[in-house]
């Protein structure tokens, strides 16, 4: 076992993690998959994190899904954004075309793969960064193979056959030793003829030429003997090739008939199997590569990109054509629980605290939970932080021109996330309105420049076109933490009318008006 040191909890994306295999009705090949999530499971779980494992039901937004046989899910399924797909499948030439859909998710999602040519291939068919190796590693709860009373069995291949394995099967037998093909087969059956096995046999499938680990990690963290298939060109770690009895093709009969035959040789090659397969922590090894999936992100938030697309700041939008980099809705009921993939940053949660800034543009008359969104949004900035809103003025022809908005604003509207902030519930921190800037139409900056008093301008209907609100984060003090308290209680008791409420002069701040 590896001695690199473990954190007692796993980074804070993977505190809740979800092992999901795609098990189509009637399929029994996703049964394949178990073995490697039963040791991610118990890896997470050595690791700290809440774990389970279930077929076909994915966690929707709080924690992480790590998603076995995705290229099993039907055209057009979509997976939530908080889902790690762990390919097992070797991605050779011409094979994902012939499944598109799978290739797609591969793009949308971060991607764990057993294979280091797998990895730049999928990096270099999806464009996705978030592609990375996840090395096959051991943990006690694999080693579950009770021994056999009697090895009737000389050589175990189990798979599908094909000209080059039919030939090496067809030659074991004709050298007089007993064979056993399996097909579709898994679990306990499978397992017991493997007990019975004198040794497994591996041959490549494909000419890739990948070594299938997957498989030969099962057969040695049970000390099983494993003759497997090694050319000079295959893809295999240096520890796997002392691991396994490797040899080339046209030497693996003469290699599984000399060990058939040889106990003791046998037996010290099944435990020298475990003995260097044991020496990898899956556990340590999944503790370096969480932190891989997650990049910093930005500190300044431009909510509602669109086609504002900024790179020095975090971009989320709720429309894909605008390819944010979060898609996301901050008005979720969700809220900060969300997990979300980032092509640029990779798996993201918004932490309460996080930004110095949030900017939204043009975003907010679009909202239709906006108390939602502004509880959100505040929960978001630290101490001190603002978010800058521009919105269409309530008076002006672009409050209702536009058939996706719901709402327009005027001064008042900020009442309730500053002197009024209790209502919502907001009893630990609330907003100032620092600043509110008027952006006065054509026919606005007419009648300032005739001498119209602003407060007049502010009430004539199409003078003015925009509002730009600046509104900066307090924490309250203990007695207005008390206040809001006993506010908010008296509001959910309807007895509202009683409480006092500040007038309008006490919370805004001087107006005044900037063109644009």
């Amino acid at each position: 076992m590896s001695n690199v040191p473990l954190s007692p909890h796993p980074p804070h994306l993977f505190e809740r993690v979800r092992i999901v295999t795609a098990r189509p009705a009637g399929y029994p090949h996703s049964a394949a998959f178990q073995e490697y999530a039963r040791g991610l499971l118990a890896a997470f779980a050595a690791l700290g994190a809440q774990v389970d494992a279930v077929d076909n039901e994915f966690l929707a937004g709080d924690g992480v899904n790590f998603v076995f046989g995705a290229h099993l899910l039907a055209p057009g399924t979509v997976l939530p954004s908080n889902t790690v797909i762990v390919n097992l499948e070797q991605m050779r030439a011409g094979w994902p075309a012939r499944i598109p859909h799978y290739l797609e998710m591969l793009r949308h999602h971060p991607v764990l793969d057993y294979s280091p040519s797998n990895v730049e291939r999928i990096r270099e068919l999806t464009g996705n960064a978030h592609v990375h190796v996840l090395t096959p590693g051991y943990v006690p709860q694999l080693t579950c193979i009770p021994a056999a009373a009697e090895q009737d069995v000389d050589v175990l291949f189990y798979g599908f056959l094909n000209e080059r394995r039919y030939k090496i099967l067809d030659a074991l037998r004709a050298a007089g030793l007993v064979v056993q093909h399996l097909k579709g087969v898994y679990g306990d059956e499978r397992d017991q003829w493997i007990a019975r096995s004198k040794l497994v046999l591996n041959v490549h499938y494909y000419d890739d030429k990948i070594h299938e680990v997957i498989r030969t990690s099962w057969l040695l963290a049970n000390r099983k003997a494993v003759v497997s298939e090694c050319e000079p060109d295959t893809e295999i770690a240096d520890d796997l090739r002392e691991a396994v009895v490797a040899v080339p093709y046209d030497d693996l009969v003469q290699t599984c008939v000399a060990l058939v035959r040889d106990d003791a040789r046998r037996h010290e090659a099944g435990q020298r199997g475990f003995e260097i397969f044991a020496r990898r922590d899956q556990a340590a090894i999944l503790a370096a590569l969480l932190p891989k999936l997650s990049v910093p992100v930005p500190r300044r938030v431009n909510l509602g990109s669109g086609k504002s697309y900024d790179p020095e700041r975090l971009n989320i939008d709720i429309d894909p054509k605008w390819q944010p980099d979060i898609l996301g809705d901050l008005a979720h009921p969700a809220g900060l629980k969300q997990i979300f993939f980032s092509p640029r940053y990779g798996l993201t949660r918004l932490e309460a605290g996080q930004f110095d800034e949030i900017e939204a543009t043009d975003v907010l008359e679009h909202v239709p939970a906006l108390t939602r969104l502004m509880t959100h949004c505040l929960e978001l900035l630290r101490e001190g932080g603002a978010m800058r809103v521009v919105v269409p003025y309530d008076l002006s022809h672009g409050a209702w021109q536009d058939p996706t908005h719901v709402r327009a604003f005027n001064e008042r509207s900020w009442w309730y996330y500053t002197q009024w902030h209790w209502y919502l519930g907001w009893i630990e921190a609330r907003f100032d309105l620092s600043t509110l800037i008027m952006t006065l139409s054509p026919f606005g900056r007419e009648l300032r420049s005739r001498g119209i008093a602003d407060e007049e301008i502010f009430r004539t209907p199409r003078a003015v076109d925009a509002m730009e609100a600046i509104l900066v984060k307090r924490m309250l003090t203990e007695s207005e933490r008390e206040a809001a308290f006993a506010m908010h209680s008296g509001a959910q008791r309807g007895a509202t009318a009683n409480v006092a409420k500040p007038a309008l002069s006490q919370s805004l701040p001087g107006r005044f008006e900037q063109q644009r």
